[in-house]
């Protein structure tokens, strides 16, 4: 990849079902969402075929966007230990690709993201939603975010403020 942006920021909420990705630049003080989608595996395919449509996809769309930087949000466990693996799968998936081609990765965890979109530590999905919504302008989709697309929105928001790209 000759040319990378340091000014636009890759971010991915990790998933093994839904995979979260939101491209984001920061022009003066203000986050600019350039994309933004949710990628869902198929649970009939196998294992290897879910992980390599993550991996693809992302390589597709690091290709277009060309991002300077990858912000990802560590991994967390809950009770469900299949869940976490898959999730954890996919997570290295996309480090790898990111890797592939340069990116510096960042990662950040769930907590530190509520605290800086909401300022507030436990904050629900609505109250993120809310406040991505205040804080980048979203063009209408013909279909309704899913958490996932907005957590990453959020996670790029969250990187950006923290200047690290710039």
């Amino acid at each position: 990849m000759p040319f990378k942006n340091k000014n636009v920021i890759l971010a991915v909420d990790p998933g093994f079902d839904r995979v979260g990705i939101a491209v984001l630049a920061q022009q003066k003080n203000t986050s600019i969402l350039l994309f933004s989608e949710c990628v869902r595996t198929n649970p009939k395919d196998t294992r290897g075929q879910r992980l390599l449509l993550i991996g693809s996809r992302l390589r597709k769309i690091i290709k277009k966007w060309r991002p300077g930087n990858l912000a990802i949000e560590t991994l967390f466990f809950n009770t469900n230990i299949t869940s976490a693996i898959g999730v954890a799968e996919a997570r290295g998936v996309i480090i790898y690709e990111a890797s592939l081609v340069g990116l510096t990765v960042h990662e950040y965890s769930p907590q530190s993201i509520k605290i800086a979109v909401t300022g507030y530590g436990k904050a629900d999905k609505t109250q993120i939603e809310t406040m991505v919504k205040k804080l980048v302008n979203l063009p209408q989709k013909t279909v309704k975010r899913l958490d996932d697309e907005v957590d990453a929105i959020a996670l790029g928001i969250t990187h950006l403020a923290t200047k690290k790209s710039i």
